[in-house]
């Protein structure tokens, strides 16, 4: 990549890695993605640095995790009310105050930056990061539904896809939607993106970012996406129900109540899973759209393109629905990237350590700039031409904040070495997985006499990573360890 290659950079909300058809784990199929893989490389070890879109996001644009960052609320919400300095970004409902230095650093080096989409940093700063947006405003859409004689095809609108608690958040209930594919708030987002290229300034290299809204619920959808897959064909995953040993926060959480009003039983949940999957296609033909439009100004073979998701989605297993756990439906997320130069059929399958943050450092290297020193991603470059050339059992870490009290979970920081997991979650039971031999995270091991060892190194990995980004828990963390039989006497919910 000697010279400059453009930058598209694809995000959805709350797709899960298992959606990917290149490989195989399910039934879904997405080709214009696996096109992608096909050339390039697919990293499918993942990890979001949070679950939530959010912080994912603010980490995905700054190279450092959530609690890191500074936020303001720009909006009431979620308990949160009036305008407050110097949070972190660990809420969902701020406003990123940071230097937007991955945007000015490639502006320096004479990109021109565009972005169509979810934003969900706050609006009030979007300006500084990008110098043309559009599409971040679902009111402008409905606008464009009501300009063309449409109806409203913003899913939240619709009473019958949320749920009756407070907050009124979405539940897993499908729907049909009335409106044709090209008319759906994807669709739209993806013009916007596709006029957004072909208006770019010619003379410049662009950094260009679309953003999905889907495959995020409510799962209300058009044909023929609604009925694209059979949901008698879907099988109960082993961890749908409630496991033993889980954190007692688990029977409180509001998920868990959503995932109980809905139903208890698979046979309704897979019809949401069929659908979800149709969404998950939706959105991969809007993938294709993007690529059709590169190849028309015969830009493909010039533009390095990063596929990515915020965060994936539980889908009722473990009994929860939506988010923000820290289990792999929630956790794992797609990152592909096809590079300048490589030919279809030359794509490599990584199972290196992965995570969001790495994408900010690695777009910053494409485009021959030294990535800023307060970064805590890595370049994933190397693996361009040597998929193994990356630790495969790196260390991986991810956190979440409850939020509010209505949501009845409780703090939690965990790492990985994609072998092992080690959950803490704060002031409740601590979680301790063996992904190779239980890879879907039925048996907590936290009490297991003879991993001492392993639980020991995780916890000391997390311990220094907590001290190293300053996070505002390490105290407390430091705390329940001295005193983790308290912990680990917590009686079976």
């Amino acid at each position: 990549m000697e010279n400059k290659p453009n930058i598209l950079l694809i995000i959805t909300d709350q797709q899960r890695t298992d959606t990917l058809g290149h490989l195989k784990r399910t039934q879904c199929q997405t080709p214009h993605i696996d096109r992608l893989a096909n050339r390039g490389i697919s990293f499918d070890q993942c990890l979001t640095p949070s679950p939530i879109c959010g912080p994912a996001r603010a980490a995905i644009f700054s190279g450092r995790y959530p609690h890191q960052l500074k936020g303001e609320v720009c909006r009431e919400g979620l308990g949160v009310t009036g305008r407050k300095y110097g949070k972190d970004m660990m809420l969902n409902t701020y406003s990123l105050r940071e230097s937007p230095d991955l945007t000015n650093l490639l502006k320096s080096v004479g990109y021109s930056t565009a972005y169509a989409g979810k934003w969900h940093l706050g609006e009030d700063i979007f300006n500084d990061w990008f110098e043309r947006i559009d599409g971040s405003s679902l009111n402008k859409y409905r606008q464009w539904c009501e300009e063309n004689n449409l109806p409203d095809g913003w899913a939240m609108s619709d009473a019958d896809v949320k749920t009756d608690r407070f907050p009124h958040m979405s539940i897993p209930f499908p729907k049909v939607s009335p409106l044709e594919s090209s008319q759906t708030v994807d669709a739209w987002i993806a013009d916007i993106a596709i006029r957004q290229i072909v208006e770019r300034p010619a003379d410049q290299p662009f950094f260009q970012v679309c953003s999905f809204i889907g495959p995020h619920p409510p799962f209300k959808i058009p044909e023929p996406y609604f009925s694209h897959y059979d949901p008698e064909c879907i099988p109960e995953p082993p961890n749908f129900k409630p496991t033993a040993l889980e954190p007692s926060c688990k029977y409180y959480s509001f998920y868990r109540n959503i995932w109980q009003d809905y139903s208890e039983d698979w046979n309704e949940w897979k019809k949401s899973v069929a659908v979800y999957w149709g969404f998950v296609k939706l959105i991969d033909d809007q993938v294709g759209r993007l690529i059709e439009c590169l190849e028309r100004g015969q830009l493909l073979n010039e533009t390095l393109i990063i596929f990515c998701s915020d965060h994936g989605e539980m889908l009722g297993q473990h009994g929860l629905w939506q988010k923000m756990q820290p289990y792999e439906e929630s956790l794992r997320v797609p990152l592909v990237m096809a590079v300048p130069g490589m030919k279809e059929g030359e794509g490599i399958q990584s199972q290196a350590g992965a995570s969001l943050i790495d994408i900010a450092p690695t777009i910053i290297s494409a485009a021959g700039v030294k990535a800023p020193e307060n970064y805590k991603g890595i370049d994933l470059s190397p693996a361009f031409t040597n998929g193994s050339i990356l630790k495969e059992d790196r260390m991986l870490f991810s956190e979440q904040k409850p939020l509010g009290h209505f949501h009845g979970e409780v703090d939690w920081r965990l790492v990985t070495n994609n072998r092992y997991k080690y959950i803490w979650n704060r002031s409740d039971r601590d979680e301790l997985y063996d992904l190779s031999s239980d890879p879907w995270e039925i048996e907590n091991l936290i009490s297991n006499s003879g991993l001492k060892s392993v639980i020991s190194t995780l916890q000391d990995a997390l311990s220094q990573w907590l001290e190293e980004t300053d996070d505002p828990l390490l105290s407390d963390f430091e705390y329940e360890l001295l005193h983790n039989d308290r912990l680990k006497n917590i009686p079976e919910t």
